[in-house]
This record gives structure tokens, sequence and C-alpha cells, in this order.
């Protein structure tokens, strides 16, 4: 239980609880910059991602027992903007019920698939229950985990639900990375990061007052 919900030098876990999205929308999220120090020392690094949510259900039906659906992906070695505009152009399409999937294409075609962190068990698997979680182990040699930021991108699309039954759905969502080393200082180093990318917020917004 603590491991699940606390931090500790060499394991971080990032959690957002009892969050409202709109059914049809997506949200988006950073993880900061894995730091030098956790590719170079030797030991195992693991990444995982894990989305809870509670929507109206019906055993009864055939093409889903879910009335709203939700689903994640985490994006590593691109820009926050192009995901963003990748999300929003394919909910404006004849399809948007699909628009997570439509985005995906977009992203990976004008992008290549190495943005996309693979993580396992794969989506197709895991986005059909209300309980979801994929992890993947990060090797020194691994490709574009050290260019910036991750972008975790939390989407919900409408099954059968009503829109006078649900507008809006909760979900829980928890990002934990972890070096097996236990000297090294992952929590203090993106804590760090954290607090600076507040910071230039909290200044952002005053400059608009």
């Amino acid at each position: 239980m603590e491991r699940a919900m606390y931090s500790a030098e060499n394991y971080v876990v990032l959690s957002e609880d009892n969050i409202l999205i709109p059914v049809g929308k997506f949200h988006i999220y950073e993880i900061p910059q894995l730091p030098l120090e956790f590719f170079e020392v030797k030991g195992t690094r693991i990444l995982s991602i894990t989305l809870a949510f509670d929507p109206p259900t019906r055993p009864t039906r055939g093409d889903s027992y879910l009335g709203v659906t939700m689903e994640f992906n985490l994006f590593k070695g691109i820009d926050r903007e192009s995901i963003v505009n990748a999300y929003v152009n394919a909910s404006k399409t004849d399809a948007p019920d699909k628009f997570a999937e439509i985005s995906m294409e977009i992203l990976k075609k004008n992008n290549g698939s190495g943005i996309l962190v693979d993580l396992s068990p794969g989506s197709n698997l895991w986005k059909k229950g209300t309980v979801q979680r994929g992890q993947v182990k990060i090797f020194p040699q691994s490709t574009k985990y050290d260019k910036g930021n991750m972008i975790l991108i939390v989407s919900c699309n409408r099954k059968w639900a009503n829109p006078d039954e649900i507008e809006m759905q909760r979900y829980a969502l928890v990002a934990s990375i972890s070096h097996s080393d236990s000297q090294v200082n992952l929590y203090n180093r993106m804590r760090l990061q954290i607090n600076q990318r507040s910071d230039r917020e909290q200044e952002r917004q005053r400059g608009r007052v």
C-alpha cells in the first residue's frame, strides 16, 4: 500500500485522484525529464501508468458493457503542441468517438512510431476494462526518453451512455518511475523540475493579470 501511494528516493509516484473529464474530450499531463543518473547507473528501470474509472455499465450489452470508455497513451521525444493539435483535429472528424485512434495514426505518420512508449500489455487489451495498467522496462539504449518531458494523454469516449445520463467521467491516474538502485536520487531531481515548472506557470499567470 505504501509503495502504491508514496515516493522514495529511487521511486517516484505521480498521481491524480477524483478528476472529472468531459466525455468526448482528453486531458494532457507531463512527466518531467528523467535525470541522466537514471540512465547511467546500472539497474532495472521501470515506468508504469495506471488508470481507473467508474463508467455506467450494462452486462447485457453485446457491443460493450461500458457506457463510457477511457484510455491513455504516453509519448516521448515530441513536443506538447504537436500532440495537442493532433488530438484536437481528430476530435473534429466524422468519427469523434475514435479520435484517440485517429490521433495516433496522425502522430506516427508525421513523426514515426518511436514517439510512442510501447507499454505492456498493449492498449487493445487494457482499454476494454475500467482498471488499466501498462508498464515498460527502460534500457540505457532506449531512445528519446532523454529528450525532454514525456506527454501522457488520457482520453474519454462515449459508447452507449446517454448524454443526459453522463456528461463528465470521474477517474484516477498514477504514473510511477523506479530504479532498482536505492542510491539513485530520482525523487528529488524530478521534484525540482516540477517545482520549477510550477513557478514558471505562476509567473506566466501573474503576467496575464
